[in-house]
This record gives structure tokens, C-alpha cells and sequence, in this order.
């Protein structure tokens, strides 16, 4: 019974979706549907990330049409810069995905050092930042894909990479990973995990009432329309800038370098746009439903990460609830090798952000286990 109940609710979310999701990404005169809080600040939207990049101080900004209908945005290393060692296993393609409710602007501290290191891929998650959402479903198999198809445009058809991401994500990346095979052509040497752990352990914990109140949009924004109408309501930006302030930690350090650079204000730009609230709504409906299910479905058959896994995550955070090793010995192979690292210091979720050099230092220490080049 427990099981049926479950189906329905999953067929009734994606059934939401289907009539609903199209509404909010069409123009709309009737004023009782909801609309963007604020017109687009193009300044705070169209930033750069430093990097080395041949004569540029920073990576390139561009483009590229997907086959799920996703105008993916993101900034790149340009292919001449490490010439014929671009997207091998010497020099593999680092791509940085980021998570919620923010856009590849988390990176702007760590994309100077790893350049100078590796190519760079930074993109917004489709529907997120500058990036259009993916018209034929939210998942994470269909964003990861997305992604690669916008990597083997600017690099080729045959490239080798490192995948990489924080909270959500670090889910994209996570399903790539574990779905590696269904993308021709890609050679992923290994994943870089900051600060999750697998959607069926995540809602699991929720039997705890302080996890489950902490989380508390997690069985929020898989309401879908609904959820939308609140936050635009509340105000997409106020309703960002709130979930940011509840997942920092308590290091006034971290804080204040988490704050800097205009970030916040970055964030709230994107979530007062009405497209970007819904695409990131559909991203935890997705996350509640087919993307849960898949894990479900990995795990019934043993399939697990198979590449070189390593987890960094926040001692105040996410290491305040798991068992972090124990939890990931579960989702990756015992022959794939899996590390895992903690950062203290009352660093919080945000951890790319509140602590970047330490971030900096454990990617530099997992491309070293992988011989990527110095």
C-alpha cells in the first residue's frame, strides 16, 4: 500500500508539470499569474569568472542550443590554450556545475587556480542563471546531458573529463557519473562531490524532525505550481536570499567571502526572474520523483559510481546528520576507491563559497590521485 500511495503522488506531480510548467515560460497579460519580481539586472547577470585563457584574463562566455531545448550558458577555457593536451587524461576538462539558488558564479574564487591547471567548463544549470530549462524533462540525467553536449561542442566529440559540482549540482554530476556509458565519446577519469549525499539517503533522513525542519524545501518545492506562486509571491530574490542565509554556517569569515563580489546580489537578480523560480521548482519536483526513482533502480541492480569518487562536505552541515563515509560506501564501488573529507570551522553548506581555499586544495589533491598534470 505504502509503495501505491507513492506511485500516485509521483504521477500526480508529473502530471502537474505537464499542464502547468508551459504557462510560466510563455508570455501571460492575465495578472493573476505570477510574474517576474524584477527586471533582469544585465550587469549582475552577464559577470565573468578570471581565469587563465590564453591573452584573456578570463574564462570565455558563450552559448549552445541542446537537443532538450536548453540554451545552455557557460564560460569555458578556450580549446588553443593547452592546444592537442586539451581533453586528455593529462589535461581533462574540469566541468564545475553548481547548485541552488544560485548559478555558475559560485566558482568566481576557485576558477583562477584551476585553470591554470585544466580546462574549464562553468555552466549554468539549465534553467538556472543565464541557461534556458530543459523542455523535455528536469531530471539530472537530462541536465547532465545537456552539459556534455555543450563540453563536446567546444572540445569534440571525444573527450576525457572530471566531473565536478556542489548541491544540485553534484546531483547532475552524481547521475553522469553513474550513467557515464549513455554518453558516447566521454572519458570521465573521476567525481568530485561537495556536500551531498544520494537523494534516498537525503529524504530518509527526514525521519528526524530538526533534519526534516531544516530542509524544510525539500518537501516544499516539489509541489510544483504551488511552490512557484509562494516564492514569486514571497518574492523570488527575498526567498533566495533566505535559503542562502539558512544554509551558511557560523564563521563570519566564511560568511564574508561568501557575501563578496556582489554573490548574493547575483543570486536574488536570477531568482526575481519568474522562469528561473519555476525551472528550479521542477528541479526538486524531479528530485522527488524520477530522479529518486533511478537511484531506487541503481541500487536494485548494484549500479554504483565506478570512477574514482571523492566527497568533500561540511562538518557543520551535512557531517552534523551522516555518517558521510558510511553513506557514500553505499553508491560507490568498493573497487572505484572513494575519499572523503570534512571542512570545520563552522563552514556551512555553501562551502565552495565560505571556504574556497580549502575546496581549491582538495580538488588539487584528487586531480593529483588522478595524474592529472601539475
Amino acid at each position: 500500500m505504502r509503495c501505491y500511495i507513492f506511485v500516485l503522488f509521483g504521477l500526480a506531480i508529473q502530471r502537474s508539470y505537464a499542464r502547468v510548467f508551459p504557462r510560466y515560460e510563455t508570455v501571460n497579460v492575465n495578472t493573476s499569474v505570477p510574474q517576474s519580481n524584477a527586471p533582469l539586472n544585465k550587469t549582475l547577470a552577464y559577470y565573468k569568472l578570471s581565469a587563465f585563457n590564453g591573452a584573456q584574463d578570463t574564462l570565455t562566455h558563450g552559448f549552445f542550443q541542446t537537443s532538450c531545448g536548453s540554451n545552455l550558458s557557460f564560460h569555458y577555457t578556450d580549446p588553443s590554450v593547452y592546444g592537442n593536451q586539451t581533453g586528455t587524461a593529462s589535461r581533462p576538462v574540469m566541468i564545475l556545475a553548481h547548485g541552488y539558488p544560485e548559478s555558475s558564479y559560485i566558482w568566481r574564487r576557485l576558477t583562477q587556480p584551476l585553470s591554470e591547471r585544466v580546462p574549464l567548463i562553468v555552466p549554468d544549470q539549465p534553467g538556472y542563471g543565464l541557461s534556458t530549462p530543459c523542455a523535455t524533462g528536469s531530471d539530472k540525467l537530462t541536465s547532465a546531458g545537456a552539459i556534455i553536449e555543450a563540453v563536446q561542442s567546444v572540445y569534440g566529440h571525444n573527450t576525457t573529463v572530471v566531473l565536478a559540482g556542489h548541491d544540485r549540482g553534484a546531483r547532475t554530476m552524481h547521475r553522469a557519473a553513474v550513467s557515464i556509458d549513455t554518453f558516447p565519446g566521454i572519458t570521465a577519469l573521476g567525481v568530485f562531490l561537495a556536500d551531498i549525499v544520494p537523494f534516498v539517503e537525503e529524504y530518509a533522513s527526514f525521519a528526524n524532525s530538526t533534519w526534516s525542519v531544516n530542509y524544510f524545501h525539500w518537501a516544499f518545492l516539489p509541489k510544483g505550481a504551488f511552490a512557484t506562486d509562494v516564492i514569486m509571491a514571497y518574492g523570488g530574490g527575498a526567498w533566495a536570499k533566505q535559503i542562502l542565509t539558512l544554509g551558511s554556517g557560523l564563521n563570519a569569515m566564511g560568511i564574508g567571502i561568501f557575501q563578496a563580489d556582489n554573490s548574493w546580489a547575483v543570486y536574488e537578480n536570477f531568482f526575481n526572474q519568474l522562469s528561473v523560480t519555476n525551472a528550479s521548482v521542477y528541479d526538486y519536483v524531479a528530485g522527488a520523483t524520477t530522479d529518486y526513482d533511478m537511484e531506487i533502480a541503481d541500487q536494485a541492480v548494484g549500479r554504483k559510481i565506478a570512477m574514482p569518487c571523492h566527497v568533500l562536505y561540511s562538518i557543520y552541515n551535512l557531517g552534523s546528520e551522516f555518517d558521510i563515509p558510511t553513506v557514500w560506501s553505499r553508491w560507490v564501488d568498493a573497487s572505484a576507491g572513494l575519499t572523503v573529507e570534512g571542512i570545520g570551522g563552522n563552514k556551512g553548506h555553501f562551502i565552495v563559497e565560505e571556504a574556497p581555499d580549502e575546496t581549491i586544495q582538495q580538488i588539487n589533491t584528487f586531480l593529483d590521485r588522478l595524474d592529472v598534470a601539475q
